[in-house]
């Protein structure tokens, strides 16, 4: 079990402050913290656009601050609905900015790559080209979004797995991919409690999907990674989680056993459909979803299920005219 009560922070009594943004899925909200102080820091940066601008200075404005007051902005991951508010921040004031390194490699790829590897991995993965354009364009407005809202030269320090400070307090950092390649868990001492910063990962009661890179390459591997992340979030222990979606609690090592077992029916729903014959991730998706809107944010997953149960060897895939069809082996 990691000595999760090391790097200890400065030990004052400091309530956390919670802004919440409007999304358009479940639970309808993400979530950003406020930690006072001299210092005071901001943990992720909202939905972009203008109402993400009007809640957070409404959210902020409710505990006496303005985006001006914020020293230090701390980021999770790169998902639009946690970094989409960075530009306010930093044109109100002179904050220090920190961001997971893995996010920094993520600019290395030009978007016409992304495009290319983004749409031949739709094909491959069984969407009918007919719905190529659209699919495609959602997948790369989202990273043009990211782009966007978060440059590469707004960020002052890229984080990677060694403990750092931010003005007074120190943070320790756990990589936790699974949902996003570069995702981000910030571990700390608050009053004398051991609290995670926990993004997408161990939230109350549901379970971010695990994506990983969306389309672009290595989004087979997306549950594999996500299983190993659950794996090593359990040898830390907190005592409160404030999470990017749903309530903060006090369910940490729960959270994260129910991910897994949520993952392991996931898997067995996947072996049931291969077993009545040779299918694509888009039909198990689209078979599962029922609605458009789910089938979105389902079928990155889908395929990082089978990807899974692939590597596990439970199924084996076959690439025909340049779509992979799954069979049980």
């Amino acid at each position: 079990m990691c000595d999760a009560r090391r790097p200890r922070s400065v030990d004052r009594d400091v309530t956390i402050r919670r802004l919440t943004f409007t999304v358009d899925w479940q639970p309808g909200h993400a979530a950003a913290y406020l930690i006072p102080g001299d210092e005071p820091i901001l943990i992720d940066a909202g939905t972009p656009g203008e109402r993400g601008s009007e809640e957070l200075h409404a959210g902020l404005n409710d505990y006496g601050y303005e985006p001006s007051d914020i020293e230090h902005l701390l980021l999770t991951h790169g998902h639009a609905d946690h970094v989409g508010q960075t530009q306010t921040i930093l044109e109100a004031g002179s904050p220090t900015v920190y961001a997971p390194r893995h996010q920094q490699e993520r600019y290395e790829r030009d978007m016409e790559t992304i495009a290319e590897r983004t749409r031949s991995n739709l094909l491959e993965a069984g969407l009918e080209p007919r719905r190529l354009d659209s699919a495609s364009e959602r997948l790369l407005a989202g990273h043009r979004i990211v782009r966007e809202s978060l440059p590469e030269d707004a960020v002052d320090v890229w984080i990677d797995d060694e403990p750092f400070t931010v003005g007074e307090r120190e943070i320790e950092p756990i990589y936790s991919p699974g949902h996003h390649i570069a995702h981000f868990c910030f571990g700390t001492t608050l009053n004398d409690e051991r609290v995670i910063f926990s993004g997408d990962m161990a939230m109350e009661p549901f379970r971010a999907p695990s994506l990983l890179v969306n389309f672009d390459d290595g989004v087979e591997d997306s549950v594999r990674t996500f299983f190993e992340t659950v794996d090593r979030l359990k040898t830390y222990q907190f005592d409160r989680v404030f999470p990017g979606h749903g309530p903060v609690h006090a369910r940490y090592e729960d959270c994260l056993n129910r991910s897994i077992t949520d993952l392991e029916s996931e898997l067995e729903a996947c072996l049931d459909q291969i077993g009545s014959g040779p299918t694509t991730a888009f039909q198990i998706a689209a078979n599962r979803a029922g609605k458009k809107r789910e089938i979105s944010r389902l079928f990155a997953e889908v395929v990082g299920l089978v990807g899974y149960l692939e590597h596990r060897g439970d199924v084996r895939g076959t690439l025909t005219d340049g779509v992979r069809f799954y069979e049980l082996d």
